[in-house]
């Protein structure tokens, strides 16, 4: 848990990397790319290790549980087709409560996909956000004192690789937004599909341009980081612009995954947050339900 004293104001529900799939009416001539890989790894193991019904359970918690907004840091999707984002524009509207989300590398898995804007053109509304000038990324989302920060690290990479990299012209619209909403005293909420503590990520996963981004971060700093992309929980910091107090960041595992490894089972966060305060309650998939892990204090 973090805890600072202060007024509480957005509660949102964090999750990652959920691959809802559906392949109605996708024709064989789809996979003559860098799907021909992913559907392959998707028949002979990823397909059996997601279960869509968790995600259908993690919104039954959101709606229970009274959260403004449920918040999806990337790979929504397994092959970037436009099936599964209208089937993933579907359950997202149906949930409920309100949804911000991020790209992550299965959302831009071809060239195509990205070249099209896929993600961006099929998922816009749940993108919603003030904007600089050039481009998608970073958006911003204000409740209160309390600011979502939207990054992409989404890019089509060659087959067996799952990198990232946020790109030096968004990372120079990211150092602006997180410097004037620091200014303005906002709580400040950087949402990224990659893992940006080196190290945690395995071979050919990696954020390219991390120290770039850990740069950004060391000079405007942030009060949280929320990522994804490893399917395993993970906690770390990254230094700020103040020496004493480092910049949190948490990772998830995949919101869908039924492996009972520990570490890797699927599972949410609840946070409340604001510009003062930010309290965590985990919850973890124990083969009939997401419980709330013991020594997180209830949000």
């Amino acid at each position: 848990m973090l805890k600072r004293s202060g007024i509480m104001g957005l509660r949102f529900l964090h999750c990652s990397d959920i691959h809802l799939l559906s392949l109605r009416g996708v024709g064989p001539h789809r996979f003559l790319n860098k799907r021909l890989t992913g559907g392959v790894n998707l028949m002979l193991k990823r397909g059996k290790h997601h279960d869509e019904a968790l995600f259908d359970r993690m919104c039954e918690h959101a709606r229970d549980r009274a959260v403004d907004r449920v918040v999806i840091t990337g790979d929504l999707s397994n092959l970037a087709l436009e099936q599964e984002f209208e089937h993933i524009r579907t359950k997202l509207r149906a949930i409920g409560v309100p949804v911000t989300v991020i790209p992550g590398n299965h959302d831009a898995y071809t060239r195509g996909s990205v070249r099209n804007r896929r993600f961006e053109q099929m998922l816009d509304e749940f993108m919603a956000g003030e904007r600089s000038e050039g481009g998608d990324y970073p958006f911003v989302q204000r409740y209160g004192d309390v600011a979502l920060v939207g990054v992409s690290t989404a890019q089509a990479s060659l087959p067996m690789y799952a990198v990232g990299t946020v790109g030096p012209e968004q990372l120079e619209r990211l150092d602006g937004v997180l410097e004037r909403l620091g200014a303005e005293g906002l709580g400040r909420i950087v949402l990224i599909h990659h893992p940006v503590v080196p190290g945690v990520s395995k071979k050919r996963h990696d954020l390219l341009d991390i120290d770039a981004f850990g740069e950004v971060i060391a000079r405007r700093g942030a009060e949280l980081i929320l990522h994804g992309h490893e399917h395993t929980l993970l906690e770390g910091t990254l230094a700020g612009p103040d020496s004493e107090r480092p910049v949190p960041v948490h990772g998830i595992s995949s919101g869908t995954n039924i492996s009972q490894h520990e570490g890797r089972r699927a599972a949410f966060a609840i946070y409340q947050v604001s510009a003062a305060s930010i309290e965590r309650e985990l919850h973890v998939w124990d083969g009939e339900d997401f419980r709330p892990q013991p020594g997180e204090a209830a949000a």
